[in-house]
């Protein structure tokens, strides 16, 4: 259920600008979870985290080095590269 609340909550922050743009001033994981129960998407920090490890192995390290931020991280994590 968790898996599935993120994946649910990343494609929201595809399509709505306003969370997009509050997941990029996400200072904290928490931040982005408590956003995320917000908008009735449930999961944990460890569930985004373990995510996020994963998908970061993945990317090449030019897109991870314009990240500006730890929540514009997570956006390139989600898909999000702009």
């Amino acid at each position: 259920m968790s898996e599935s609340a993120l994946a649910f909550f990343a494609t929201l922050t595809q399509t709505d600008s306003q969370v997009r743009e509050q997941v990029r001033q996400a200072s904290t994981p928490m931040h982005v979870v408590n956003l995320a129960k917000e908008k009735g998407h449930v999961f944990t920090q460890a569930t985004m985290m373990k995510m996020q490890a994963e998908k970061l192995k993945d990317l090449h390290d030019d897109h991870i080095n314009s990240a500006s931020s730890w929540g514009e991280a997570l956006l390139i994590c989600f898909g999000e590269h702009s």
